[in-house]
């Protein structure tokens, strides 16, 4: 019964945001109950959400070791392998979760997360849709349904998944989120940063309000948009990322020994300039945008009970 209570109260600090809390629960629960394969992986999701992923893959696979069957273990797993960018090891571990919970919405909604990532938008609704069939009333299954009709284009579909969730419970992040996604969809950038803000008040960590004022913000910047929608594009593969830099140089030199050898003077000066030009901004933009960010934060004012 304590160890139900302290991985109650772990629960209830991650829902808040809590995250620091959360991990310090679970290191004093561990340190009576060692072999607890749920707290090892809670406290995999809680390093996690402080992007700490060596130390929350490290608990992720001792919950594993502890407990091999354990579908908390598989998602927790598969949620680290994803934030490495490991899309396929961690699908082979969302699917193993499923195997041993197959009623279990939140692990058809990860798959839905997982199977959008690996841009398969289809196979991701239906995953989404199966989270819904299980818990129909579940406002986190809903939001998920809405966010793969948006990635489809289907506004309207993801407007009233965002309704039918928030109607269900009015302060849920994700459906929150999803609402000023569907704003954001529809070009009022204002609507889905005041969303995005009020789900910081009570916890400025959540990563799809984060993501969701970054979008409305890059939107009235378009030379600041391009910049993070490049890095966004590069970010999903480091051998795309390497492929894409090394091309883009490598195209610059030809166009520059093409011009100096044909004495097109005026174009090699413009090709050079250029290329120091996205250099500069690709040194000083994160720099920018940080402060935008910052700036943004500045107005989210927390709420009491955080």
């Amino acid at each position: 019964m304590v160890g139900l209570n302290h991985l109650g109260l772990a629960l209830a600090q991650m829902d808040r945001g809590q995250s620091g809390a959360a991990i310090e629960t679970l290191r004093r629960f561990l340190a009576e109950e060692p072999e607890s394969a749920e707290a090892h992986a809670l406290l995999a999701f809680a390093l996690l959400k402080q992007n700490r992923l060596h130390a929350a893959l490290y608990e992720a696979r001792e919950s594993l070791t502890l407990e091999a069957e354990l579908a908390l273990g598989h998602r927790a797993l598969a949620a680290v392998l994803a934030a490495r960018r490991e899309l396929e090891d961690a699908l082979d571990h969302c699917r193993r979760a499923i195997a041993l919970e197959p009623e279990s919405a939140i692990g058809h909604q990860q798959l839905a997360s997982l199977l959008s990532l690996r841009g398969r938008p289809q196979e991701a609704l239906q995953s989404a849709q199966k989270a819904c069939a299980l818990e129909p009333d579940d406002a986190t299954s809903l939001a998920a349904l809405g966010s793969c009709h948006l990635r489809l284009g289907a506004v309207a579909d993801a407007e009233r998944c965002a309704s039918e969730a928030l109607s269900h419970d009015p302060e849920n992040a994700d459906a929150l989120v999803l609402r000023g996604q569907v704003f954001l969809a529809r070009g009022d950038t204002e609507a889905a940063r005041d969303h995005a803000l009020w789900v910081l008040q009570s916890n400025p960590a959540e990563e799809g309000a984060l993501a969701l004022l970054v979008q409305a913000k890059v939107r009235k910047n378009p030379l600041l948009g391009t910049w993070w929608r490049f890095n966004t594009y590069l970010s999903r593969s480091t051998q795309r990322a390497i492929g894409v830099l090394v091309g883009m140089y490598l195209l610059q030199r030809v166009l520059t020994l093409w011009a100096g050898l044909n004495g097109h003077v005026m174009f090699q000066e413009i090709v050079s300039f250029g290329w120091l030009g996205i250099c500069g901004y690709s040194w000083f933009a994160p720099v920018i945008y940080r402060r935008m960010l910052d700036k943004e934060l500045e107005q989210v004012t927390l709420r009491p009970d955080f």
